[in-house]
């Protein structure tokens, strides 16, 4: 027989394994800046994997008045028997209210969901064929860690509801769910602590808040209690199906000011393609974010990147209007081997029209294809999007990629500065692909996740084809032609590109020659390397190594890495093919007792003949500081 609502932990047995919740771990990376940014993410994305097909989601997320806490016995019914579980020894919560203090909660909703559908009584794993019914309740309440989400959905690992009670002072929520197929409502909760003691007896660290048969958990459903819930805690749930979770006694980090700029940072494309409405309740106001609200939100807010969020939203609604016709399509790589970008994916003529629109400011749309090869069945051709835009404004890269909707915060592909490129991937099987490599934060693409080792045939090349291809787009745009372009890209790199003109001494009309010291506006000399063996001088435009003349003996090899001055890091692994290469145009050398044997990139690498050597090394922008390292070594390197 059922008993009236309560909270309870099992007892431990002798000889069962000692293990703490850690799950709550997984939501701590640098790629989420804060507790906001897991709760958005998290709950928002649990929210689109449970969409009802062809409906607009909405989130509605309520901060309540401090009027409307609860208090003595409306508050003693939601946490009676959890109070002496909070204080016990070893459940070291460090943040836990006062015994006197009113129960102050959140809210988040989701409608136009299923709700979560499924026998709610199931206790173990009865669903052996994938095809069969899903059991939402029982992955939701009853698993950590587990899920039975399918391969297109944000979420795999099972873990994002654990940022419910991680978003709680005491490590609890409530949840109550109306569900599509059957219109049952129910209302049940849970805690995660650790092992603890209460009463000289250790408890299992999950606990559960609901009616109980023995110590086995049944959700709430009479209709009264139901309605007392929703009115207790303001939601908007009625009879619509869905799911709304009260977070009790939230952290303090989750405030309306933290919310919101999570949201958008998250999930501004699925608000912008009018997939996703998000209401915030607070301060007796409801601050709406859909798709005509959030350009103007965007205007007015102070965030230190609002300004970068708004270009990334207009670059990302700019995209949504395109037509099937407004994409460059580029060639699939082989089937057969591994992707890789290379010059030849893209058609030198499509190169020099995406080219002409790039440097003349226009924006561009490229849809990239790349084969999928599970392990286990045959390959399919997937695609996804690439936006690009130019930004002269912009202090650095700023790249985007996004899943379903969803920002995947942690990836980077090294683009270069003034750039700002959008990755979208939409089709199913790249989607799928791209969900297994993902950390259970869903912030990075992993070639050893445990759910993408070894499942794709040339797996870990086709993540890095994916995550490389804005660079590698903009790398193939801004490549030099051969021979010299004055005006290639002159608004982002000022090249220092020699012509006959410029390279004569007007004051003693020669022409400056490879080997010949020219103008310079720092004609320091410094020596270089541990054992003096080298002079280094700059030059406009350039340097020259030359031995010291000392008469010491010399190594056999010079190594030379070159690259331009950074406000802030090392200028060499900051190095981009875009600032120069070496064995292109306009780099000039000129060597004389010495013989270039590698030279490709910002690298240099001679064989010394003679110790009174020099090289000499111009066409660089004269605009930017050089640095460069030496290195003797007795045999060939530079690697």
């Amino acid at each position: 027989m059922l008993n009236a609502p309560q909270w309870k932990f099992r007892h431990m047995h002798p000889g069962e394994m000692n293990i703490d919740p850690i799950e709550a771990e997984f939501f701590s990376t640098e790629a989420l800046g804060s507790l906001a940014d897991a709760f958005v993410r998290e709950a928002i994305q649990n929210s689109l994997d449970a969409r009802i097909p062809g409906a607009s989601l909405r989130i509605r997320m309520l901060f309540p008045p401090t009027s409307a806490m609860l208090r003595s016995e409306r508050k003693a019914q939601y946490m009676d028997g959890l109070a002496d579980h909070l204080n016990a020894s070893r459940a070291t919560l460090t943040k836990l209210p006062a015994p006197d203090e009113p129960l102050e909660f959140m809210v988040v909703e989701d409608f136009g969901t299923r709700g979560l559908q499924g026998n709610p009584r199931q206790s173990e794993d009865e669903e052996i064929d994938a095809t069969g019914p899903r059991n939402d309740f029982y992955y939701f309440w009853r698993n950590i860690g587990r899920s039975r989400k399918q391969a297109s959905e944000l979420g795999r690992w099972g873990l994002g509801k654990t940022v419910f009670p991680a978003a709680s002072r005491i490590n609890s929520f409530f949840a109550i769910t109306t569900r599509a197929d059957d219109q049952r409502r129910f209302v049940m909760g849970q805690s995660v602590l650790k092992i603890h003691k209460s009463g000289g007896r250790r408890f299992y660290p999950y606990g559960y808040y609901g009616e109980f048969q023995g110590d086995f958990a049944v959700p709430v459903e009479a209709r009264a209690l139901v309605d007392q819930f929703c009115r207790d805690f303001q939601l908007a749930r009625g009879d619509r199906p869905g799911l709304s979770v009260v977070v009790p006694y939230p952290d303090p980090e989750l405030t309306p000011e933290a919310i919101i700029p999570s949201i958008v940072r998250h999930y501004f494309l699925p608000i912008i393609r009018g997939d996703l409405v998000v209401e915030v309740v607070h301060d007796g106001k409801t601050s709406t974010l859909d798709a005509d609200a959030l350009p103007k939100l965007l205007e007015q807010v102070t965030w230190d990147d609002a300004r970068r969020l708004r270009r990334l939203a207009e670059l990302a609604k700019w995209g949504l209007t395109l037509s099937e016709g407004d994409y460059v399509r580029l060639d699939p790589p082989p089937e057969s081997t591994a992707p890789r970008w290379t010059d030849s994916c893209m058609d030198a003529d499509v190169a020099a029209r995406l080219r002409e629109r790039l440097n003349s400011g226009h924006r561009i749309a490229v849809t990239v294809p790349v084969w999928i090869k599970p392990a286990s069945s045959n390959a399919v051709l997937s695609q996804f999007d690439v936006y690009v835009e130019r930004d002269e404004t912009l202090e650095s890269a700023d790249e985007h990629f996004v899943r379903d909707g969803i920002t995947i915060a942690g990836v980077r592909a090294s683009l270069q500065k003034g750039i700002r490129a959008f990755v979208t991937v939409h089709d199913q099987a790249l989607s799928q692909m791209l969900g297994d490599s993902e950390n259970p934060a869903h912030t990075e693409w992993q070639e050893r996740s445990p759910k993408f080792k070894d499942r794709y045939r040339h797996g870990p090349y086709t993540l890095r084809y994916v995550k490389n291809a804005p660079r590698e787009i903009v790398r193939i745009l801004t490549r030099p032609k051969e021979g010299r372009d004055l005006t290639l890209l002159q608004h982002l790199f000022s090249l220092d590109v020699p012509t006959e003109e410029a390279v004569l001494d007007p004051k003693k009309g020669r022409q400056d020659k490879p080997g010949e010291e020219a103008p310079t506006d720092a004609g320091h000399v410094e020596t270089v390397g541990r054992d003096r063996f080298f002079q280094l001088q700059k030059l406009r435009g350039g340097f020259r190594l030359a031995g010291t003349g000392n008469g010491r003996p010399v190594p056999r090899h010079a190594a030379v890495w070159v690259a331009y001055e950074t406000r802030r890091g090392n200028p060499f692994s900051q190095y981009q093919p875009p600032d120069f290469e070496v064995d292109k145009p306009p780099i000039e050398l000129g060597t004389d007792g010495a013989e270039v044997i590698r030279r490709q990139g910002n690298i240099l690498v001679f064989k010394i003949h003679r110790p009174d050597f020099q090289v000499m090394v111009k066409g660089f922008d004269v605009h930017r500081d050089v640095r460069v390292k030496v290195l003797g070594v007795d045999e060939e390197t530079g690697t």
